[in-house]
């Protein structure tokens, strides 16, 4: 079931965006954005920030869920086109927690 998947399903998504970074497959919209190099993957990640939370303030739960669905997506390219790891986030996210 969907709702039972929590965050392997953002585990398996960097697995997939790491994937596309090794191989490099043409016909892949991340090989595309990954040649397009950061400032292009950073745009697009401000854009669908701002896209999600433009639905969340209008109420609009469907369109921010597919939008937050788009900014995370984005926001793996960005990190793994800067090196850094799922796991260090999940790290700081831990040490902030205390």
């Amino acid at each position: 079931q969907t709702s039972d998947r929590g965050a392997g399903i953002l585990e398996e998504l960097f697995s997939v965006v790491q994937e596309r970074d090794r191989d490099r497959p043409t016909d892949s919209y991340t090989t595309q954005l990954l040649e397009a190099g950061v400032s292009r993957i950073a745009q697009k990640v401000i854009e669908e920030a701002g896209e999600t939370a433009l639905a969340a303030a209008a109420g609009a739960s469907d369109r921010a869920t597919s939008e937050a669905a788009d900014l995370l997506y984005h926001l793996a390219v960005l990190l793994e086109d800067s090196g850094v790891p799922l796991n260090d986030v999940a790290e700081e996210l831990v040490r902030r927690r205390g």
